[in-house]
């Protein structure tokens, strides 16, 4: 099972102090910051244990291209590589500063985390999730059509929304032909998709093919993290929310 990205990343400043406070209770004698009994500590299993969750949340962040982190995104990435590999024996205090540079960060991003984590229902969050492993594995053709999936997913509660006696008959239709459905009936589904989201659908059961399909067309980790990034952006456009585009469709309906 791919590793909850989105629930971790919702508590990472959480888990920067969890990880000190490990840190200090079994690594260092008696608690005591400037004794360490195991200089090493960074490599061992329960410090990785704790490490590896906020360095993806570290990269997630970078991946999401979080407004707040621009200015200071490299300091981010070197303090979180000094944790993640230090260059010397690492003293205590250059672990506390270090973490706390990585912690302040999530915790000034913390609006932005937010807005990103509540995006998602729970069938998206686990397809998400599992984009996001597959995009930091490498695994491009996964990463794509999990991706696409998540999407599907949401365009298809949107379009019930609009046209709930069509639900059964939209279930039994492919990514491609809810777009159709979608393009082709614009009046009938209360344009609850924006349009600048339709080329972005388009392109994205494009590539579903090429990912699910023996072509002859590869997929490269670039396209896959576009992909990835662009479905992203569709599943956390304010417009695309199913709460607000129910409420403007009732909203809709009272004004006729």
């Amino acid at each position: 099972m791919a590793i909850d990205y989105i629930s971790n990343l919702k508590r990472a400043a959480d888990l920067c102090d969890e990880l000190e406070r490990l840190v200090l209770k079994y690594l260092f004698k008696d608690g005591q910051a400037n004794d360490s009994t195991t200089p090493n500590y960074p490599w061992t299993a329960v410090y990785r244990t704790a490490f590896t969750p906020i360095l993806a949340c570290v990269q997630l962040c970078v991946m999401l291209k979080l407004a707040v982190w621009r200015p200071y995104e490299k300091d981010v990435l070197e303090a979180a590589s000094s944790l993640q590999i230090p260059r010397d024996i690492p003293k205590f205090e250059d672990f506390r500063r270090n973490l706390n540079f990585v912690r302040i960060a999530f915790r000034t991003a913390e609006k932005e985390i937010l807005n990103f984590c509540s995006a998602f229902d729970d069938e998206e969050k686990m397809r998400i999730n599992e984009a996001i492993h597959n995009h930091f594995e490498d695994c491009s053709y996964s990463c794509v059509a999990m991706s696409v999936s998540a999407v599907e997913s949401r365009l298809f509660k949107l379009m019930c929304l609009a046209s709930p006696e069509s639900k059964q008959e939209l279930e039994e239709k492919t990514f491609g032909q809810l777009i159709t459905e979608y393009v082709e009936n614009k009046g009938e589904y209360e344009n609850v998709v924006p349009e600048k989201h339709e080329h972005l659908l388009r392109l994205c059961n494009t590539y579903r093919i090429f990912s699910v399909h023996p072509k002859k067309q590869k997929i490269k980790p670039t396209i896959a993290s576009s992909i990835l990034n662009f479905s992203i952006d569709f599943l956390t456009d304010q417009d695309t929310k199913p709460e607000i585009v129910k409420a403007q469709l009732i909203t809709s309906g009272e004004d006729k």
